[in-house]
């Protein structure tokens, strides 16, 4: 009886370890670091690479964490004016180490915890996302402090971009998808069953139609490029620059194509958009203006009044508001009222025309002073008229679905 009374403790019987408390700070500090020294390391690799590159070693990298913060979503003064256009691809720098980072840790989360902290997500769980966070901001602080010692400064409010949205939507990006395995993972007040079911189930389809628009944007910028492709060539030859010059300049182009679609987007929806102060196209015309050198800008049409019928560009965003309405209509019962299928209809291309303006906000608008201050599309204008626009598609989709059910 004693030697049962005394058995000794086995493997099965002890309690695992649980996660060490430095982990999600580590995470936080990484996943900023990483995508920082990839910045810092191509903006060095530019700089050393170009002989009649300016200042020293230390401004250049200066100007690299200036740069990280700007992919962040931060606005930058420099030499007095203020840069905030950023090529929306690049975004992804920053953001993918940080998704990755906080997916990692919630897939180390104690599968055993239970309960939900005022309705949101475990204890444990909440811990941990505040110390990834915590680093992650040291990080970010770092990097403005760092800046100080190139031509580049970060503006002081902006810095809310990296240190608050950036996270914010690399734990949303992370906390949607482990939440589709674990369904334990996030509480009622962030699974969306709190949210008027019309537009909880408006959401993922407007994220859809928001790609499908960003991708008629794009097929419609590359179209031009390519007829203008020779004007195009012509500038990069005035421009200059061969090798890693070249390659960065067509990188930074290529990634500002979804910033560019945007601006297409815009034509086809009416407001139309401008490059520089006195230059911009719509359907009334391209007018002209002194246009930087930068070659895709040359794929803009040449000074000149459109015909009447370009106006009918305005039945792409209708199509694509139809396309988004068929998509929302698929997630719902086919025989539901005609007033549960239009509000679905109209709650999806309004949040559809809603991501496009982030979108277009997080892209920037300035890239310069006086006529490069105010550059792209205007946001306010492009929310409303594509939301009517878009709607007005769904609508009809709505009408030719209950069209089809009565015959």
């Amino acid at each position: 009886m004693t030697l049962l009374d005394d058995r000794t403790e086995t493997d099965g019987d002890r309690a695992l370890p649980g996660p060490r408390p430095w982990i999600p700070y580590a995470a936080g500090a990484a996943a900023a670091a990483s995508s920082l020294a990839v910045v810092l390391a191509v903006v060095l690799l530019a700089w050393s690479g170009d002989a009649s590159s300016p200042g020293d070693r230390g401004q250049a990298l200066g100007f690299g964490a200036a740069a990280w913060l700007l992919l962040g979503g931060a606005r930058l003064t420099l030499g007095g004016i203020q840069v905030s256009f950023l090529p929306l691809v690049l975004a992804l720098v920053p953001l993918v180490p940080a998704v990755l980072s906080v997916s990692w840790l919630l897939r180390r989360r104690d599968p055993e915890e239970d309960g939900w902290v005022a309705g949101l997500l475990p204890r444990g769980v909440l811990k941990a996302l505040g110390g990834w966070w915590a680093a992650h901001s040291v990080i970010v602080l770092a990097a403005a402090l760092w800046a100080q010692a190139g031509p580049a400064r970060p503006v002081i409010w902006s810095l809310t971009m990296p240190l608050v949205v950036l996270p914010v939507v690399a734990i949303g990006i992370a906390l949607a998808h482990a939440a589709r395995a674990d369904e334990w993972l996030v509480g009622p007040r962030l699974d969306g069953s709190m949210l008027p079911i019309w537009l909880s189930r408006s959401l993922r389809p407007a994220l859809r139609g928001a790609l499908l628009v960003v991708a008629v944007g794009a097929v419609m910028v590359i179209a031009t490029i390519a007829l203008s492709w020779r004007e195009v060539q012509a500038v990069q030859a005035a421009v200059g620059g061969g090798g890693l010059g070249a390659t960065l300049l067509w990188l930074v182009q290529g990634a500002a194509l979804p910033n560019l679609s945007i601006w297409g987007v815009s034509f086809l929806a009416g407001p139309g958009f401008s490059v520089v102060d006195g230059a911009g196209v719509s359907w009334t015309g391209a007018h002209s203006g002194l246009l930087p050198l930068v070659p895709v800008l040359a794929a803009l049409p040449q000074p000149q009044s459109f015909p009447w019928f370009v106006v009918l560009a305005v039945l792409v965003p209708v199509v694509c508001g139809a396309v988004i309405a068929r998509w929302a209509l698929a997630g719902i019962a086919r025989l539901s009222g005609l007033w549960t299928k239009t509000q679905l209809a109209v709650s999806t291309a309004t949040v559809t025309a809603l991501v496009i303006g982030a979108l277009d906000l997080v892209g920037g608008s300035s890239l310069g002073a006086y006529r490069l201050s105010g550059i792209g599309a205007p946001a306010g204008w492009l929310v409303l008229v594509l939301t009517i626009e878009l709607a007005v598609g769904a609508v009809l989709m709505v009408l030719w679905d209950a069209w089809r059910l009565r015959r």
